[in-house]
């Protein structure tokens, strides 16, 4: 497998074939919003490929050293053949400069729903155990509640910066008026 930078035209095809629906909405960026970030050097688009064949993407927010992991997704028929610890690995590798990267995972403390709680809980168990660490700040998102995980290899700081930073990679994208309205911490 490879990670390759992904030109517009294929960020376009991502988004409209894959992103909308790996996704819930209050997850999505809009499209326009992507292209002028990636076009402004603050965001990365990767393919994962098996050959010549895409098998996932992931989107990255990028500021000076640190990254934060804004969409991560293996396509439907690629899942579950335990691929997921390998593009983790992959990534770890393709930023092994950065001095942290942060990933954000939806916390099943706020669901009722057993199924989606179960997925959630899963995924945490999947980033653990491929080497990202839960620093214990939680943040609710435009309206979707998340647990903050960082790399393992990556630099650890205090919460209140990690939150300054976080903040920082959201108003990289939006206006901070925008950001003051959708971006909350919700403790850590």
């Amino acid at each position: 497998m490879k990670l390759k930078k992904l030109q517009n035209a294929e960020i376009t095809t991502i988004y409209q074939e894959r992103l909308v629906h790996d996704f819930i909405e209050d997850e999505l960026k809009k499209l326009p919003v992507i292209l002028k970030a990636v076009d402004d050097g603050i965001y990365e688009c990767l393919g994962i490929y098996d050959d010549s064949e895409i098998i996932g993407y992931t989107f990255l927010v990028k500021q000076g050293m640190n990254y934060l992991v804004d969409y991560l997704a293996v396509y439907p028929k690629h899942r579950n053949k335990g691929l997921g610890g390998e593009i983790i690995r992959m990534l770890r590798e393709y930023m092994s400069e950065a001095g942290l990267v942060i990933l954000e995972v939806e916390d099943p403390a706020y669901t009722n729903d057993r199924d989606l709680k179960a997925l959630q809980t899963r995924r945490i168990g999947f980033y653990k155990r491929n080497g990202c660490i839960d620093t214990g700040l939680k943040v609710r998102c435009f309206g979707v509640p998340f647990i903050i995980l960082v790399l393992e290899n990556s630099t650890i700081i205090s919460n209140e910066k990690l939150w300054e930073l976080y903040r920082s990679f959201y108003g990289a994208v939006f206006s901070m008026d925008i950001v003051e309205k959708n971006i909350e911490c919700l403790g850590g």
